[in-house]
């Protein structure tokens, strides 16, 4: 075997193939790993974009290639033994670059194909610089070919439509230079190790060989050999004194996030988080052989790990502990290596609990006003380890606030807090857990009594003005146009709170939610039920009072020069949009919806502003708009013909079809924000309780007797097999049919008032429903029903089918049938 270090662009430079042969699986990166790499490109592009061209490439990983049976002088062809899934999503990123780049200057088509992605003398398959595994070859070579309904229905395709939207986001109008520098990142500066072997070796044995040898050690282990390596005296007593010590305080998850603080601490940003045994190599080294120095360093690793243990698991009742404690809920492990440096002045003597309390204040802040903000998490962890390296004693909590109150680390004022709190949709922003800390924090400052424990799974956010407009919401909100005001409302803080009783305040009337509000142990739900009525006036006064909360317990940055904040931040829309899936539609409203807006502004900027997928925005009824113009003038095309050349059918009427409808919780759910996603399930139906007899009743006023007595039918069988109901909290009242897998419920259907939900973006994290041919094999199943389409853009998203459709015997029985293959699959998984 031969190894060197290589990059993309030498890689696959000059007239040669990569071929992934048959025993390799297929491709099956999705949202967490195209999101790591990613992350990782971000870091590499800051530091080009700082200047930084001499500072460490990232190292990926490696490629072992064997020769392949086409190898000649002439024609070279390797076979790809290992490395395959990075090679192939460095390819797609490649892919979805140049078709980002192409509607300004045509000319990128061929200046990135024909060096990196095609070798444009060879026909056939012969034409692609990388052939995956025949599974994943036709939607591979649709992306190298700009062919989008040859993408659909494939992690591959998911994959290129995840780096077409990061690419949409990342690209800023205002910087010339950032998408090179990606392109640049992408060819050039991450490392590979390309391992080459002999003609005559047997492939697939070097393939069995790497894959079935155990398991590898971990990089906290071979820091440990390498320590005690060092260490031919004095090994028992440092193991004894600290090494041990360090292995009881944490487990072996947390050495590992030690191992990277510590080396964040020593190095500033330059640390990477996958070369962390590379880089305590290097500082071990640097002490030689001596035994003395090297036991101090281990002894260092003993007090930051008390330092990470309190991080935690913080204890106690102080402000500390309790700045911690959010932190650590908050899942906020970027901000580790500051609050380390902090934790370190204070062990020192450096610096007071007051000082320290007082920075800890700043960082929630800046956390939580960046969230309600909808600011990008992305740089965070560059963000604290510079603020790591430079943070001294002498004022830590004034130098936090002045180097988080740089103008490019976007920190919101108090003016521009107030104006997200009124008018940004905070439903889809964050996690789950951090909407309630936001929210629980409001609570602890009215001097609530009632302490609000996030861990209870019946602890939920709560819409008052709910997110299904009925009549009766309808006459309450006494507007001309109640769905666009809907829309605008339904999400902003002004109109959430936190609730144990979800499921049973559900869609009722502000009457019956008023009465339980009312009975609540907490403050904020009291001052909600103190109002007549719930309606515009009402939440825009509550979202008022609640940002002047919001200031008062988490104090801003300092004043500087930023400038007035535009009046309206598009990114969302545009990145919503980026991520349309081939052969889908959204509309106005569901636009306006998702970013928490009317949709006549939403239509206004789609008329005036460059946007892709534009023309894919219809009116409700799945219409092309009567205002819809091209924002060049110049640009005649036809957008009906262009919808139907997508793959979005429409019918005579010009009405797309309905099923390739993407909602606002749908793109929620593409663009990654987390509140769209599962519903959380917080246990059975309590047969006692009432809430499936409400439901039923719901579903008898929404979709008519016929269709309420054919879902109550589906419902019974299910539970007459085996089968779990599950009722959830996050999107309005439901039913989920269950099986149980371990502690979880895997939900295969989700029953609302007006619809039946196939929620495959829940099933694909559960196994065995994360191998995407079960998923298509269930979406195939369901198709079988008269008038059930749903499209293979929608595999990963939740389609439903109107309940009306449960009423054809046909349809039932196609789904009950479905179900019960379900059931089967499960059962076999064990």
């Amino acid at each position: 075997m031969k190894a060197t270090e290589i990059t993309l662009r030498r890689l696959i430079q000059g007239d040669q193939q990569l071929l992934v042969p048959l025993y390799q699986r297929q491709y099956t990166w999705e949202r967490q790993q195209l999101g790591r790499l990613w992350a990782d490109v971000r870091a590499q592009v800051d530091l080009l974009a700082e200047g930084r061209d001499d500072a460490p490439s990232h190292f990926l990983g490696s490629v072992v290639l064997a020769p392949g049976p086409d190898l000649a002088p002439s024609r070279s062809q390797w076979i790809v033994v290992d490395g395959q899934q990075r090679l192939t999503t460095l390819m797609l990123a490649l892919c979805a670059l140049r078709d980002h780049l192409i509607p300004e200057d045509p000319g990128h088509r061929e200046r990135i194909d024909e060096p990196h992605l095609i070798n444009k003398f060879q026909r056939g398959e012969r034409r692609y610089r990388l052939l995956p595994t025949q599974a994943d070859r036709d939607a591979f070579k649709a992306c190298v070919d700009a062919v989008p309904e040859g993408r659909l229905g494939s992690l591959v395709g998911n994959a290129y439509q995840y780096f077409r939207t990061m690419i949409e986001e990342f690209d800023d109008p205002a910087d010339p230079h950032d998408v090179a520098r990606v392109e640049s990142v992408l060819l050039d500066r991450l490392n590979l190790v390309l391992i080459t072997v002999e003609k005559d070796d047997n492939a697939f044995r070097i393939f069995e060989s790497i894959n079935n040898t155990g398991m590898r050690l971990s990089q906290v282990d071979l820091i440990r050999n390498y320590v005690f390596m060092c260490l031919p005296t004095r090994g028992q007593q440092v193991y004894d004194d600290h090494w041990k010590p360090i292995q009881d305080l944490l487990d072996a998850k947390a050495m590992e996030q030690l191992m990277f603080l510590v080396l964040v601490l020593e190095r500033g940003d330059a640390a990477q988080y996958n070369a962390v045994y590379r880089g305590h190599q290097e500082l071990l080294q640097a002490m030689g052989r001596d035994e003395p120095r090297i036991e101090s360093y281990v002894a260092g690793l003993h007090r930051r790990a008390r330092h990470l243990r309190a991080i935690l698991a913080p204890e106690g009742d102080g402000e500390i502990a309790d700045r911690l404690r959010f932190l650590n809920e908050w899942q906020a492990t970027t901000t580790y290596p500051l609050v380390m440096r902090l934790l370190e002045f204070r062990e020192e003597g450096l610096v007071d609990d007051a000082q320290i309390a007082e920075a800890l204040r700043y960082v929630e802040s800046f956390l939580v006003r960046r969230l309600i903000a909808a600011v990008s998490t992305s740089n965070l962890n560059r963000i604290f380890q510079r603020l790591a390296a430079t943070v001294t004693s002498d004022d830590p909590a004034g130098e936090v606030r002045r180097e988080l109150s740089a103008a490019r680390l976007y920190w919101a004022d108090d003016d521009q807090l107030r104006t997200e709190i009124r008018d940004r949709a905070f439903y889809w922003q964050g996690r789950a857990v951090q909407q309630k800390l936001v929210l629980r924090r409001i609570e602890e400052s009215l001097g609530s009594k009632e302490r609000v424990d996030l861990a209870d799974r019946r602890i939920t956010i709560e819409h008052v003005l709910p997110q299904t407009l009925t009549p009766a919401w309808r006459a309450e909100l006494a507007a001309q146009d109640p769905e666009g005001l809907h829309s605008g409302l339904v999400h902003t803080l002004g109109n959430l709170t936190l609730s144990g009783y979800n499921s049973e305040l559900s869609n009722h009337s502000f009457a019956v939610k008023r009465a339980a509000l009312g009975q609540s142990g907490l403050v904020m739900n009291q001052e909600i039920a103190a109002n007549p009525t719930w309606g515009e006036p009402e939440i825009r006064a509550r979202a008022g009072l609640l940002a002047d909360r919001a200031i008062e317990i988490w104090p801003g940055p300092e004043k500087t020069d930023r400038g007035s904040a535009a009046s309206r931040d598009w990114t969302l829309l545009h990145r919503a949009l980026a991520a349309l899936p081939p052969g889908t539609w959204t509309s106005y409203s569901d636009l306006a919806e998702l970013i928490g807006s009317h949709a006549v502004p939403v239509g206004v900027h789609l008329g005036s502003t460059t946007v892709l997928n534009a023309h894919r925005v219809l009116t409700k009824a799945g219409q092309v708009s009567e205002g819809f113009r091209w924002p060049d003038p110049a640009d005649t095309r036809d957008v009906t013909a262009l919808l139907a050349a997508e793959g979005v059918p429409l019918d005579a009427a010009g009405r797309a079809d309905p099923a390739r409808h993407l909602t606002a919780r749908e793109l929620a759910e593409l663009v990654g924000l987390p509140g769209a996603g599962i519903v959380d399930d917080v246990g059975e139906f309590d047969p006692a309780s009432g809430e499936l007899a409400r439901l039923v009743t719901q579903l008898n006023d929404a979709s008519g007797p016929q269709a309420a007595g054919a879902v109550q039918r589906v419902v019974d069988h299910w539970v007459k097999t085996g089968g779990r109901l599950v009722h959830g909290t996050s999107a309005g009242a439901s039913c989920g049919l269950s099986r149980r897998s371990g502690s979880r419920d895997v939900v295969v259907g989700r029953v609302y008032a007006k619809t039946f939900e196939i929620p495959f973006g829940a099933l694909l994290k559960h196994p065995p429903f994360d191998d995407l041919a079960l998923r298509e094999e269930l979406r195939t199943r369901l198709n079988d029903a008269p008038g059930v389409d749903i499209p293979v853009a929608k595999l990963n998203l939740y389609p439903s089918i109107p309940n009306t459709r449960l009423a054809d015997p046909a349809v039932f029985d196609v789904v009950v049938a479905t179900l019960d293959w379900f059931s089967a699959v499960m059962a076999a998984d064990g």
